[in-house]
């Protein structure tokens, strides 16, 4: 089941409090801190307990890691580092128009993905996510079905994860650099094809590791918010376990996990 936490710190010098609040998807291996909230009298110290705290909380429910977005120049960036954040890439957010005000500038089409696509899905995840940032970044949320994009001599040229909420929907598009189409148009595409909107606006989030995706949406209608670095706090140590026995008869020396698609929801929120 999903895990949320609100934790509040009170200084016992100054008497101010803070809040912060941590959450974790069932279907993620990574905690996420939602906010942490300071007023204009709060001592910026004051958020290492707070942030201890919730990365302990984190740890009793069995995560992999904490994950946090801060903004790039933000202040209280040497106060996530001295409890162990480092920055593991950087991003943007941009809110795009309302699809209806959008002219259709491609003939392509985006469409659910399906079973049949996980094995395109997984070789173009790899090709464009940094190994470094795969066991955080996964294939899929698993929220619900993303969607995908051929070029017309079938191959997979991009695909999107999606998070529905109630005030809004998240995208993460994946587009391979050298598509033949132009990249604004494949992202227009994308935000005219989402499914179930109900006039929810759209934020489309571009990581630095696609530097290719940032500079089609900045020649958009978006409206981009200010950069951010993805911080991360590991709470386990990876490291390789010999296999005492091994299956020759079933093992083809390509072990490969699958998407377990069919945990992903079906609904939408209205």
């Amino acid at each position: 089941m999903d895990h949320i936490f609100t934790g509040v710190y009170e200084s016992s010098t100054h008497g101010d409090k803070i809040v912060g609040q941590i959450y974790q998807s069932q279907n993620m291996s990574s905690a996420h801190l939602n906010y942490a909230l300071l007023t204009k009298n709060s001592h910026h110290p004051d958020l290492i307990p707070l942030l201890e705290g919730l990365i302990t909380k984190a740890g009793h429910w069995g995560s992999k890691q904490v994950v946090a977005n801060l903004e790039t120049k933000s202040e209280l960036f040497p106060f996530f580092r001295q409890v162990g954040f480092s920055v593991l890439a950087k991003q943007r957010i941009y809110q795009c128009a309302h699809p209806k005000k959008m002219a259709i500038q491609n003939k392509g089409e985006w469409r659910i993905w399906n079973r049949d696509d996980i094995g395109a899905l997984r070789s173009l995840y790899l090709t464009l996510v940094p190994p470094l940032i795969q066991p955080v970044e996964p294939l899929s949320r698993r929220e619900m079905l993303g969607l995908v994009y051929y070029d017309d001599e079938g191959t997979l040229q991009a695909y999107a994860d999606l998070v529905y909420g109630p005030v809004g929907a998240w995208v993460l598009p994946l587009i391979h650099p050298k598509t033949k189409e132009e990249i604004s148009d494949v992202l227009l595409q994308m935000v005219l094809n989402l499914p179930d909107l109900n006039h929810r606006p759209v934020y489309i989030a571009a990581r630095s590791y696609q530097p290719w995706v940032e500079n089609a949406l900045e020649n958009m209608p978006m409206v981009p918010a200010p950069e951010q670095v993805i911080l991360i706090r590991y709470l386990t140590i990876q490291q390789r376990v010999h296999a005492e026995y091994s299956f020759a008869g079933i093992e083809n020396g390509k072990a490969e996990t699958t998407l377990p698609l069919a945990s992903a929801k079906s609904r939408r929120e209205g």
